[in-house]
């Protein structure tokens, strides 16, 4: 808000504008004057015209303000008033124009992130979106470097970077990235804003504890910015810029620009996700059609033979299995002749169980009634039972 002079020149401050609300300016109380109040007031009532540009307006108002002091201090012939005076009106416009290049340079990044995003949309590979993010992060938003980061088992894994024309730096960067995968530890920058779910700025990235040391030296960054992917409502991977080839100290707009793309990016990449499953899934279902298809033609197609079918001789020892099956079958139950048969062949319950897929508990119940309908009092008999019911001549 700018200073307006008024009559209460002693109204206390009610407040304080944080360094994010100008950029490359300190904190610095903020009061709330008489003036002030009745300009805001004046605006909510439409009392001035809103066709109007409410900052001019305001310095219009200022200038009037300070023709007033300024005629007044030139009667007291108070000079170093009338300098000091000077010195708060150059300051006064000064903040204006950052305010207003802060805005336009806000404007201008939104619309950067809508052109990067409107290229995003039209990808339908989940490879290529991932690649493709970084890289128009630099080339629509105007950073010198990006990377990407995902989420994976408590780890930073670095997917892609874009370098610009520097190919091979990025390359360099996401293998060394990818042999550090730090994990995400309570003190991690990263880590912090998964908790937050909100970006951060880093700008002394040399001396700020919270940065992986390694990945920051390998990168030579002095200051980045950084915002969380969560397009589900979890942090699914972070997104980093810096401007290292151009020298410039990365700013709140700088990261607001990149948590603006961060958002975007992450329902990009769901929409992306579920494409390509939907085209697997499509395919899979279509392969199965097929080959249905081609069964049944087989079907239909298959030649009719009209003749008496012989049974099939078996051998001696194919019989015998077969009496075997029958005569067993007469007293025990499908599964508790396949436990006769296991314990015949000297297995244990446990190895029993494993074979037959079931616990052994169950594995025991069986091995009792088996021995109670064989009327045997141990495995041993069970099993010379199992052997003399396939001894047996048919008839």
């Amino acid at each position: 808000m700018v200073s307006v002079v008024s009559e209460q020149a002693d109204a206390p401050a009610i407040g304080t504008l944080t360094d994010g609300n100008h950029p490359g300016w300190a904190s610095r109380p903020a009061k709330d004057t008489e003036a002030a109040r009745r300009y805001r007031e004046a605006f909510q009532s439409c009392e001035i015209d809103p066709s109007e540009d409410p900052m001019a307006v305001v310095a219009e108002a200022v200038d009037a303000k300070a023709t007033v002091v300024r005629n007044a201090l030139e009667g007291l012939g108070d000079e170093n008033a009338l300098t000091a005076l000077d010195s708060l009106l150059d300051l006064s416009s000064l903040e204006r124009e950052l305010i207003e290049d802060g805005a336009r340079r806000r404007t201008f990044a939104l619309l950067a992130v809508q052109e990067a995003l409107s290229k995003l949309r039209v990808v339908d590979d989940v490879a290529t979106i991932v690649d493709r993010a970084p890289r128009e992060l630099v080339e629509s938003c105007g950073f010198d470097r990006a990377v990407l980061f995902r989420v994976h088992e408590g780890r930073m894994v670095m997917e892609a970077a874009y370098f610009g024309e520097d190919t091979e730096g990025a390359e360099k960067m996401v293998a060394f990235a990818q042999s550090v995968a730090p994990p995400l530890n309570h003190m991690l920058l990263e880590t912090q804003m998964i908790r937050r779910r909100a970006p951060a700025i880093v700008r002394d990235a040399l001396n700020d504890p919270r940065v992986n040391r390694p990945i920051i030296d390998f990168s030579l960054t002095h200051a980045y910015v950084a915002a969380p992917v969560m397009p589900t409502g979890k942090v699914i991977g972070f997104l980093h810029a810096d401007r290292l080839y151009s020298g410039r100290i990365v700013d709140e707009i700088d990261r607001d620009t990149v948590w603006a793309f961060a958002e975007g990016f992450g329902y990009a990449y769901e929409r992306t996700v579920l494409l390509e499953r939907m085209r697997r899934q499509r395919a899979e279902v279509r392969r199965a059609l097929a080959s249905a298809d081609e069964a049944a033609r087989a079907l239909q197609d298959a030649d009719l033979d009209l003749a008496k079918i012989e049974p099939v001789e078996r051998s001696p020892a194919a019989q015998s299995l077969a009496e075997v099956q029958t005569r067993v079958m007469a007293i025990l139950t499908r599964r508790e002749i396949e436990v006769l048969r296991l314990m015949a062949a000297g297995r244990t319950n446990q190895q029993i169980a494993d074979e037959l897929v079931i616990s052994a508990g169950t594995v025991k119940s069986h091995v009792k009634r088996v021995l109670r309908k064989l009327h045997a009092t141990n495995r041993a008999e069970a099993a010379s039972a199992y052997v003399r019911l396939a001894s047996i001549p048919a008839g």
